[in-house]
């Protein structure tokens, strides 16, 4: 595209190694590279700051409310107010935030989901739940022009069924795995495997099974330990779980002494730019969340020819499928996770082939590229 556009781009809070601020840093500086003006506009930033010519950091006044939804709220009108001062050719929403021409949709339908965690007397009395509700029908309703960028199939049909969407304001775009997660050459990617697998005190015969996320229960670290500890005891000896994100290491050592899993087979990491490294150390993605509107980490284990045990419940457990690993149904059973993984453990090598060759055919990387292709459409008219 010729012109250069100026574009305003709003997310409530950045901080480092989180999915969605990663995402929005990625969108701005494909635009910027394509030539484009930014804006991206924010009430916090830790970490880093951009330091590229054409993108230009503001923040927002004070946010002074003291709930959650009344902080969003307040976000979405001192957003609004700066995109009205502005010159602004098209704007994107990083968060429920109405009124702007997009919105990146990093999580499931909320009218959808909530049903499904909380009974009818919290949703009627909870003024998150209304808040939650009403900043999404903002959205995703009938009176609204906001065109809405999706990231799993799942979104798409839960979009539809609630809000009555039609498909000229739901534009998908394919996975965001950033490039540097792409997998070495193989002789580098064995030097990291055995470099890293040394660090974590692993023998050559131990199984790394890992997840990365940065919340217990979300995630389902809990079911994860659980399905280890009910390994048969020739598997349960050689595997270690190795959780990377915020959670506590006492968090996740106590559940484990709780149900009787030896707390050096529970490997807890902090948070860290990039999960490269332990990923080609690991032996298994094993992934079983109660939440997970995509799972960004599912296609770089795939792209790293790691094999994945999620539940279906995952945005992107159709990239799982098709690597043909295995995935767990919903309503979730224990049983048939701590069986999913014993199987998967007694069939690696065949997993890791066909997840190996189910990544030469997809390309995990390219959802900035598409989502500025997609602003700079609508701008064209």
């Amino acid at each position: 595209m010729s012109k250069s556009l100026n574009i305003f781009i709003s997310l409530f809070k950045y901080f480092p190694y989180g999915g969605l601020q990663k995402d929005t840093l990625r969108f701005a500086r494909e635009a910027v590279r394509r030539g484009h003006q930014v804006t991206l506009f924010v009430t916090s930033w830790e970490g880093d700051k951009p330091t590229e010519e054409n993108l230009h950091l503001e923040f927002s006044p004070a946010i002074r409310s003291w709930s959650n939804i009344g902080r969003m709220d307040e976000f979405g009108r001192f957003a609004l107010e700066r995109l009205a001062s502005g010159d602004f050719d098209v704007s994107l929403a990083m968060n429920r935030v109405p009124g702007h021409d997009f919105y990146f949709a990093a999580d499931g339908c909320m009218k959808t989901y909530l049903p499904q965690k909380h009974g009818w007397l919290w949703r009627a009395l909870s003024p998150r739940c209304h808040g939650i509700l009403r900043q999404e029908t903002a959205i995703f309703g009938a009176s609204s022009r906001t065109r809405v960028l999706y990231i799993a199939d799942k979104q798409r049909r839960e979009f539809s069924q609630e809000y009555g969407i039609g498909t000229e304001r739901l534009l998908e775009l394919p996975p965001g795995m950033d490039e540097s997660c792409l997998p070495p050459p193989l002789d580098v990617a064995q030097e990291i495997r055995s470099a890293s697998r040394r660090e974590l005190g692993l023998r050559n015969e131990d199984f790394l099974l890992l997840l990365a996320g940065t919340s217990f229960y979300r995630k389902g670290a809990d079911r994860a330990i659980s399905a280890l500890g009910a390994l048969p005891e020739e598997l349960r000896k050689r595997s270690r779980f190795c959780m990377i994100g915020g959670t506590k290491a006492d968090t996740l050592w106590a559940y484990a002494e709780k149900i009787g899993v030896p707390r050096e087979n529970v490997i807890p990491l902090a948070p860290r730019p990039s999960i490269r490294e332990v990923l080609l150390a690991a032996d298994l993605m094993l992934h079983p969340a109660r939440e997970e509107g995509t799972g960004t980490v599912l296609v770089e284990a795939i792209a790293n020819g790691v094999p994945v045990l999620c539940t279906q419940l995952c945005g992107f457990s159709p990239y799982v499928e098709g690597s043909g690993c295995p995935t767990i149904p919903e309503p979730f059973r224990q049983e048939s996770l701590n069986r999913a993984l014993s199987e998967a453990l007694g069939d690696l090598p065949n997993l890791r082939q066909s997840t190996l060759a189910y990544a030469k055919t997809q390309d995990f990387c390219g959802r900035s590229r598409v989502a500025i292709d997609y602003l700079e459409a609508f701008v064209r008219g």
